[in-house]
């Protein structure tokens, strides 16, 4: 491989990385988005049960047993709502997190495959005066 093919294969390992945490950051901010919108919907059908309470109730004053149970379903519900948000931000917490962990870890695999390849088409004269690329040169034969 030439140094220019090594050289541009460490660039385009740069960029699939940067592509790659760009597309984890926007599938966070669409969770993030889709998280709102159940919260905000969930207030809107909690205000509405609420509102069905009070209008049984008013529409029916003396009936004790039915705004009883206007009012249990209209709790019963709230809680199922806020249960149900809780695990979807759970989920959404999890997910994004596993995300991460492919973003850095694919991220480290592809940058250290490019970085191998371009020192293997580091010129000669400058691998005697990098410490780091004589070490690993250095090592095979003191093993073998």
């Amino acid at each position: 491989m030439s140094t220019r093919e090594s050289i541009d294969q460490l660039f385009m390992a740069v960029t699939e990385r940067q592509e790659t945490t760009f597309d984890a950051i926007k599938a966070a901010n669409e969770r993030y988005h889709r998280f709102g919108r159940s919260v905000i919907e969930g207030a809107r059908q909690g205000a509405t049960d609420w509102t069905n309470v009070a209008r049984n109730w008013a529409s029916r004053p003396t009936d004790i047993v039915g705004l009883y149970e206007s009012a249990s379903e209209a709790v019963a519900n709230g809680q199922s709502r806020r249960l149900a948000l809780w695990q979807e931000a759970l989920e959404d917490l999890a997910e994004s997190q596993r995300e991460g962990r492919e973003v850095i870890r694919s991220s480290f695999g592809q940058v250290r495959q490019a970085v191998e390849r371009v020192q293997e088409n580091v010129p000669s004269f400058l691998r005697a005066r990098v410490p780091s690329i004589r070490r690993e040169q250095a090592e095979p034969a003191a093993k073998a």
